[in-house]
């Protein structure tokens, strides 16, 4: 009894490794993030580097259109916090109902005039970004093959065309789960 528990024990240990030195997995996990981040970011980077054109980015939710469970908010927030720390900015307008409180509290003569926020310095999104995750599943020789495609896109809001679009790729194999000793 006292080797189960110890056996028991030993098997659940946790440790911490960085995204980039994790272990690929049958999921979607830290090693795709990361890759998707780091080829998404420095893509979108350099496309304003050469356009010249201030970008306020709204963040749209990115589509997961996969087979899996893919948490594309925590894809999402990676992506938009390298470009912030990069002097991207964002809008986010679910926010302004709290701000507009605030203004109006200032334009009343409510608040003290050195902390009264002005009225009409709300910034307008030129840019919306996007996208979807997508897979195609297929079973060959008791391997599964997923391929699986991160698309992000930029659309410029004042014509309505695509101005940037990446695309990161992963072809996931691995053996069928079975159990046995």
């Amino acid at each position: 009894m006292l080797f189960l528990i110890f056996l028991f024990l030993s098997c659940a240990s946790t440790r911490y490794v960085t995204p980039e030195t994790a272990e690929p997995s049958m999921e979607w996990g830290p090693t795709e993030v990361s890759a998707t981040v780091d080829l998404m970011v420095a893509s979108v980077q350099t496309y304003f580097e050469n356009s010249k054109e201030r970008p306020y980015i709204e963040l749209n939710k990115i589509q997961n259109k996969t087979s899996e469970h893919i948490n594309t908010n925590l894809l999402a927030n990676e992506i938009a916090t390298s470009l912030i720390k990069r002097k991207i900015v964002f809008v986010d307008r679910s926010q302004r109902a709290d701000a507009i409180k605030e203004i109006e509290l200032s334009q009343r003569g409510m608040v003290s005039a050195n902390s009264a926020l002005p009225a009409g310095e709300f910034i307008s999104p030129n840019f919306k970004l996007n996208g979807e995750i997508t897979d195609n599943v297929r079973y060959v020789d008791g391997e599964k093959n997923q391929y699986i495609v991160v698309t992000l896109r930029l659309l410029k809001l004042s014509t309505g065309s695509i101005a940037w679009q990446e695309e990161k790729k992963f072809l996931k194999v691995s053996k069928n789960a079975t159990f046995g000793w």
